[in-house]
């Protein structure tokens, strides 16, 4: 089978490997679609972070098949697995834990201190024509839901899960940084939330116009003075909260001067090294800093709820490549070429 596999920096390769076998409690996927993620960016772009050394729950280090938003159809099953079979459409809950350290007893496995990921930190991955996971990683779709949405089902769930941690009002207001994939999954999850006044920071021409397409007003910071906007937005009194989704400091700090008294700022963004912070600014506002790290238990099925309820529009802000490109796609999405980019694995080899 074809794999996108990543050696080093800059070096990822489409190459021929053997297609995985499922042993017990484990299916094999034929995947459809997988994206292209940010920390996909920060393994291939800088000194790959997460792969370099083997993973202490899995073992894996590179080369590493990429890859862990994707879709697919059950092909096969493992001896003991009874809640999918061959024939069934499901998405990836790619996130796995240790069981034992003390977050995960506390019931925040999402944290684990050992958490490794499939296509980043664990075997496998979704840049490949066919993947083996453990069954309880495979979610199913419901009839009317594509196999394109099944791939948007992750970084949806990363989007969710700062929202629910932001706590916006009803009729509230909030800033979003950066359109890319998280930053529009954080807009469909504040809409959805009951939150429509909701302002998009973002360089990207190309982004920027599709977050206005479906209901941002949309601030380019190299424009325009954001904070002045947003306080002359919200009568000087700030948003609800602010998601920072585009992991530039700048972008953060901006942030927290744009948000009202005791207002959080939530945190999803991966960063490249440490960012500094003005604690003066937090102190006398008495603001919130929160972190949102991938998602914990119910977010997967909470974004397929409302992708069935029609509240994850796909149009105008999706790109299709095929897996010859992905290359290609890692630049267009770092470049901000592109908001979302999903790779359509072919079914066959030749």
């Amino acid at each position: 089978m074809l794999a996108a596999r990543l050696y080093g920096t800059k070096d990822l390769r489409i190459e021929e490997m053997p297609e995985p076998e499922p042993g017990p409690g484990e299916v094999k996927i034929r995947v459809a679609h997988a994206g292209i993620c940010g920390t996909d960016l920060h393994e291939y772009f800088e000194t790959p972070r997460a792969t370099h050394e083997p993973n202490p729950l899995t073992g894996a280090t590179l080369p590493q098949t990429l890859g862990h938003e994707f879709a697919g159809t059950v092909v096969e099953r493992g001896a003991g697995v009874d809640r999918v079979a061959p024939g069934d459409r499901v998405c990836v809950r790619p996130i796995r834990t240790c069981g034992v350290c003390p977050r995960c007893t506390a019931g925040l496995s999402h944290l684990c201190t050992a958490l490794a990921a499939i296509g980043v930190t664990a075997p496998g991955g979704g840049l490949a024509q066919y993947v083996v996971v453990p069954a309880d990683a495979a979610v199913p779709l419901p009839d009317g839901l594509s196999l394109e949405q099944g791939a948007l089902v992750e970084p949806m769930a990363v989007g969710l899960n700062a929202v629910e941690r932001a706590h916006v009002p009803w009729g509230g207001s909030a800033l979003v940084a950066g359109a890319g994939a998280v930053g529009m999954g954080v807009l469909f999850a504040l809409k959805a939330h009951g939150v429509h006044d909701v302002t998009v920071v973002e360089p990207s021409p190309a982004r920027r116009a599709a977050a206005e397409r479906h209901g941002a007003r949309v601030l380019d910071p190299a424009a325009v003075d954001v904070v002045e906007e947003v306080m002359r937005h919200t009568r000087g009194r700030g948003v609800d909260a602010a998601v920072e989704c585009s992991g530039r400091p700048e972008a953060l700090d901006g942030a927290i001067r744009s948000v009202a008294a005791q207002a959080p700022v939530v945190m999803v963004a991966l960063y490249s090294g440490p960012v500094a912070v003005d604690a003066s600014v937090v102190r006398l506002a008495e603001l919130a800093l929160l972190g949102a790290e991938a998602y914990p238990d119910g977010v997967f099925e909470r974004v397929i709820e409302h992708m069935a309820a029609g509240r994850y529009p796909t149009g105008g802000w999706l790109d299709h490549i095929p897996l010859a490109d992905a290359v290609a796609g890692l630049h267009d999405v770092r470049d901000g070429r592109c908001v979302k980019v999903l790779v359509d694995i072919p079914s066959t080899s030749s």
